[in-house]
């Protein structure tokens, strides 16, 4: 028997279709912002203008929001997602693995000053950087993950929430002093170009429970793997360390939570032939 169960429900032409129009005018909406961008005066107006607005808001709550667009504490809000939607885990892990690609290629291409490299007064909150700035990663993640959702639901309340959440997430790359505006277009652009390669060219695919279960750990320890060094990084806040672990417990409750109601399917022996005895 086969691991993997390609589903045929949910995606229908007409719904794939409908789906796509909405996506592409996002894109649509975006490239005309990149173009708007790519303007240098009103690149750092724009920068000037929204980096301004971290005056009104507390330290940790734009810390916080931010950090939803880092790699680990993203990816394991999206596990646990992945774990009321298993047919998804193939197709979210392709649109990662080309935003793993595509990204830092484009960082060492352009090679593009941080704000911080450029200008003598800014907000700065968190870790202060000076190179690598177009396009913004963070900001990709947050459009990747939310384009790949917004293409396989049909819950336009989600859909929205998503791009807010993901829109959020790159302004406040902009508040925290770490990215150009144009880089946050393009890292949305990018991160939402992703999102659409891996829901054209990868089907929803069921499963198994071993695979399923398996699957869910090996994510599970790469993410918070990558986070162990971090604990004591002193660039960032508290509140941005809680969030983390506590999206890390309740993402490792989750998979626990799994594993002992599928406990007979996970930890099933093995049958075993019988070897022949001479006679």
């Amino acid at each position: 028997m086969t691991s993997l169960v390609e589903v045929k429900r949910k995606e229908s032409s007409f719904d794939f279709n409908t789906q796509r129009n909405g996506f592409q005018l996002l894109v649509f909406s975006l490239f005309v912002l990149h173009i708007v961008t790519l303007n240098s005066e009103t690149n750092l107006y724009l920068f000037n203008l929204i980096n301004g607005l971290s005056d009104f808001f507390p330290l940790w709550l734009l810390a916080i929001v931010t950090d939803l667009g880092h790699g680990s504490t993203l990816g394991t809000l999206v596990l646990c997602y992945l774990t009321l939607r298993p047919e998804m885990t193939i197709r979210v892990i392709g649109a990662s693995i080309l935003s793993l690609i595509l990204v830092p290629l484009l960082k060492q291409y352009f090679e593009a000053p941080r704000p911080a490299d450029v200008l003598d007064s800014l907000n700065i909150i968190g870790e202060v950087r000076h190179h690598l700035s177009f396009p913004s990663g963070h900001t990709a993640t947050a459009f990747l993950f939310a384009g790949t959702i917004f293409l396989a639901v049909n819950c336009n309340k989600l859909k929205f929430m998503l791009i807010m959440l993901a829109s959020l997430v790159g302004i406040s790359r902009v508040m925290v002093g770490a990215h150009w505006p144009i880089d946050v277009v393009m890292g949305a652009i990018l991160g939402l170009i992703c999102a659409y390669t891996a829901t054209k060219f990868i089907p929803l695919y069921s499963l198994e429970p071993k695979v399923r279960g398996l699957s869910y750990l090996i994510l599970f320890l790469l993410l918070v793997g990558s986070e162990i060094g971090k604990v004591m990084d002193p660039d960032l806040l508290w509140q941005t360390l809680v969030l983390r672990w506590s999206v890390f417990i309740f993402c490792g409750a989750l998979i626990v939570r799994y594993a002992l109601a599928n406990s007979e399917l996970l930890f099933a022996s093995i049958p075993t032939v019988p070897s022949s005895t001479k006679k």
